[in-house]
């Protein structure tokens, strides 16, 4: 069951580049080492959805956390537990977690980690898949 950490009602999905809701599988083999995901968005007044996948279901919990971005609206996402089996939908607006690493708003970024649990590797312990998409505000 997914699990939605916001409220969103009445919108149309469009692909953007690429196919829409495909699974990517993480690539981390090693134990307690971060993954970490780097998102630029491609659509102005688009809301990021990123849906983190925990398959193996007995590998304990995924931790995804986000850093605020250098923008007006900066806010840091805290530790947000993704339960082994199962599945969490994240919406992200990017004026809270957008970096601007350089002079170009083309350069800016959102860059979300995933944690595994103890001991665990986020690929082959967690079987740990994402899907990433835009939407309209």
């Amino acid at each position: 069951m997914v699990t939605i950490n916001t409220d969103v009602t009445n919108i149309d999905l469009t692909r953007d580049s690429g196919v829409l809701c495909t699974n990517v599988a993480f690539t981390n083999t090693t134990a307690d080492a971060l993954e970490t995901l780097t998102f630029i968005p491609t659509k102005n007044g688009k809301k990021l959805i990123l849906i983190i996948n925990e398959v193996s279901g007995n590998a304990g919990s995924l931790s995804v956390t986000v850093s605020a971005g250098n923008y007006w609206a900066a806010k840091a996402m805290g530790a947000v537990a993704v339960a082994q089996g199962t599945s969490k939908a994240f919406c992200f607006t990017p004026a809270r977690y957008m970096t601007s690493t350089g002079v170009d708003a083309t350069e800016s970024k959102i860059v979300v980690t995933i944690t595994p649990a103890t001991g665990k590797k986020v690929w082959t312990d967690h079987d740990a898949t994402y899907q990433h998409f835009q939407i309209p505000v």
